[in-house]
C-alpha cells in the first residue's frame, strides 16, 4: 500500500528524470508549458503546507506557520512570480496557453494530491481523528516532516528549471527563470535546516482505508494474499479506533465482540501454523529458533483471543437481535416494565466480516486459494510455496506482523465499547441449566464482576498481542527485512496510550451502596468490651 514516503519519492523522480533529460531544442510554447507546469507544482507544495492545509475551516487556534514553512513559501511565491515574468518572454502577447504539459510533471502534481488525500483520510469533516495514527499529526515533528520533503521537491523543480534555461532562447526569460531556481534553492536549503525535529517515520503514513470488507475468494492468488492481509489490518485498525471513540456509524455489539475474538483467535492458530511450517524447512538454527518463538508467541494470543470470547458466554446484548434467534426478523419487540422497544435485526459489523477474512488469507496462504473455514484444513502446502508468494521470510514476518498490531488496538478499545453497552447487557441465568427444567430464558441485569472480567481478558490479550509483535520484528530483522512501519505503530501506540490516560485499564470498581444501618437494642451494648461480640 503505497504511503506518504513513498508518494514524495515519485515526485522527486519524476521531476529529476525532467531535469536530467538532454536539452533538445524546443518551441517557446513548449518551454512556457514546462514552466506552467513547475508552477502547478509549486501551487502544490503552497496547498500542503502547515495544519491549515487539513482544516475545513481554519479556526482563531490554529498556529501560525513556523519558519521553515514561511521560508519555502515565501521562496514558492517569488519563484511562480520569477515564473510568470519568464513566460512573457517566452510567448508572444496573444500567443494562447502555450503547449501540453510535460507527463512526467503532471505525474509529479498527482502525487503531491495524493500526499494531502493520503492524510485527510485519516481526519473526518470536522478534522477529528478516523484513525489512531491521526494524533500523529498534531506535533510539530509530523509538519516538520512535511517540510523537508516539501523543500526536496523544491529542489528538484528547480533543477528543471536550470535545464530550462539552456533552451530558452530569450535573454530575458533565462534571467527570470535562474531567479526563480534561486529562490526555490534558497527556499529548500533554509526549510530543511529548520525542520530538523522532522519525524521520518511518517515516511510509512498509509492511507487510511474504509471499514469496508473485501471479501477472499477461492480465484484469488496466493502471492496477493499477504498485501491484502496487510490491508484487512489497516482496516480493523480504523474499526477499533472507531469503537474506542464511538465514532462509528455501527456499534461493535456483545455478539459482535464475541465473534471477532473467535475468529481473532483462529487467525493467530493459523499464523503459527504458518510459521512452524516454514521453521521446519529452515536449515539455519537461529531463524529455525525465531519462527518458532513466534509462532509460539502467537499461540499464546490465540489463547488469550479465546479466553476473551469464552468470558462473553454468560453475557447477552439485549440490543442486538441475533442473541434471540427464536424471535421473529427483521426485528421484534422488546417488552421491558411495561414499555415496548422495536429492536431491527442487525447484520454483523463489518469489523467481524473483516476479521473472518484475515482467517481465510491466512488458510489461503497455508492450505491453498480454495480453503474456506467450513472445511477441512488438509495438508499445508510446501514452505518453498509459502515463502514464494509472500517474498521470503522476511516479508513473511513484516506482513504477520500487521495482525497483533491491529489486535492490540482492537483488544484496547473493547472494554470501553463494554462499558458504554453496560446498560444494554444482561445475564443470561438460563444458559447453564439443562432445558427442561428451564423452559424460558431469564434476563438479569449484568453484575460489574462480570463487566471486570470481560475489561481483564481484553487487557490479558493485549499483552499477548504486544509480544507477538516483538516476536515477529525479531523474526524479519534476523532476515534482514527493515519494517520502518513498526517505529510508526509505535508511535500510534504511545499517543493512544496517552490519549486514553491508563496503562493498563484499569479493573471497574463495584460502586458502593449507602445501606441503612440496623437497629441496635441499647441493652445489648451494655458491659459490651472492644472487640468482642455477646
Amino acid at each position: 500500500m503505497t504511503t506518504l514516503g513513498e508518494l514524495f519519492d515519485v515526485v522527486v523522480i519524476r521531476l529529476q528524470e525532467v531535469a536530467e533529460t538532454p536539452p533538445v531544442p524546443l518551441t517557446p510554447e513548449t518551454n512556457a508549458a514546462l514552466a506552467d507546469g513547475i508552477v502547478h507544482v509549486l501551487e502544490q507544495i503552497k496547498k500542503g503546507l502547515g495544519p491549515r492545509a487539513y482544516t475545513p475551516v481554519p479556526t482563531a487556534e490554529e498556529r501560525d506557520l513556523t519558519i521553515g514553512e514561511r521560508n519555502l513559501r515565501g521562496g514558492l511565491d517569488q519563484a511562480v512570480a520569477w515564473l510568470g515574468t519568464a513566460r512573457s518572454y517566452l510567448l508572444a502577447p496573444g500567443a494562447g496557453e502555450g503547449g501540453h504539459v510535460n507527463e512526467r510533471i503532471t505525474a509529479a502534481v498527482q502525487a503531491l494530491g495524493a500526499v494531502r488525500d493520503t492524510i485527510s483520510s485519516h481526519l473526518g469533516p470536522d478534522r477529528g481523528p478516523l484513525t489512531p495514527y491521526a494524533y500523529l499529526l498534531r506535533h510539530q515533528a509530523a509538519f516538520d516532516y512535511l517540510t523537508h520533503r516539501y523543500s526536496e521537491v523544491a529542489w528538484a523543480a528547480g533543477q528543471v528549471l536550470h535545464r530550462l534555461t539552456r533552451n530558452a532562447g530569450h535573454p530575458g526569460a533565462i534571467e527570470a527563470l535562474e531567479a526563480a531556481r534561486t529562490s526555490l534553492n534558497q527556499a529548500s536549503v533554509h526549510a530543511r535546516a529548520a525542520a530538523r525535529a522532522a519525524d521520518h517515520a511518517l515516511a510509512s503514513f498509509p492511507l487510511a482505508l474504509a471499514v469496508e470488507p473485501v471479501h477472499a475468494a477461492a480465484t484469488d492468488l496466493t502471492r496477493a494474499v499477504t498485501a491484502r492481509l496487510e490491508q484487512d489490518s489497516e482496516r480493523l485498525c480504523r474499526a477499533a479506533y472507531g469503537a474506542l471513540h464511538d465514532r462509528a456509524e455501527q456499534r461493535l455489539s456483545g455478539s459482535d465482540l464475541k465473534q471477532l475474538s473467535r475468529w481473532t483467535a483462529m487467525t493467530r492458530i493459523l499464523a503459527g501454523q504458518v510459521l512452524r511450517r516454514v521453521a521446519a524447512d529452515t536449515e539455519d538454527d537461529g531463524m529455525r529458533a525465531s519462527l518458532t518463538e513466534a509462532a509460539g508467541a502467537l499461540r499464546t494470543s490465540a489463547r488469550a483471543w479465546d479466553a476473551a470470547a469464552e468470558t462473553w458466554l454468560q453475557v447477552v446484548d439485549i440490543a442486538d437481535p441475533r442473541e434471540h434467534p427464536k424471535l421473529p426478523l427483521p426485528g421484534y419487540d422488546l417488552v421491558r416494565k411495561g414499555q415496548v422497544t422495536r429492536i431491527p435485526s442487525r447484520d454483523p459489523h463489518p469489523a467481524v466480516v473483516i476479521s473472518r477474512t484475515a482467517c481465510v488469507r491466512v488458510g489461503q496462504l497455508l492450505f491453498g486459494a480454495a480453503w474456506t473455514p467450513e472445511q477441512a484444513p488438509g495438508a499445508p502446502r510446501p514452505a518453498a510455496e509459502i515463502l514464494s508468494d509472500a517474498g521470503g521470510v522476511g516479508p513473511l514476518a513484516a506482513s504477520l506482523y500487521r495482525l497483533p498490531v491491529a489486535g492490540w488496538q482492537m483488544a484496547m478499545a473493547t472494554p470501553w465499547s463494554v462499558r458504554r453497552a453496560g446498560a444494554g447487557l444482561v445475564t443470561n441465568a438460563a444458559e447453564h441449566r439443562p432445558a427442561q427444567l428451564e423452559p424460558r430464558r431469564r434476563f438479569y441485569p449484568v453484575h460489574l464482576r462480570q463487566v471486570e472480567a470481560l475489561t481483564n481478558a481484553y487487557t490479558a490479550v493485549m499483552g499477548a498481542e504486544q509480544a507477538s509483535a516483538v516476536k515477529l520484528l525479531d523474526t524479519a530483522r534476523l532476515a534482514g527485512t527493515p519494517v520502518p512501519r513498526a517505529a510508526l505503530d509505535a508511535s500510534a501506540h504511545q499517543a493512544i496510550v496517552q490519549d486514553q490516560q491508563w496503562v493498563p485499564i484499569k479493573p471497574v470498581q463495584a460502586s458502593t451502596r449507602n445501606l441503612p444501618r440496623a437497629h441496635v437494642p441499647t441493652e445489648l451494648l451494655t458491659g459490651r468490651r472492644p472487640g468482642m461480640r455477646r
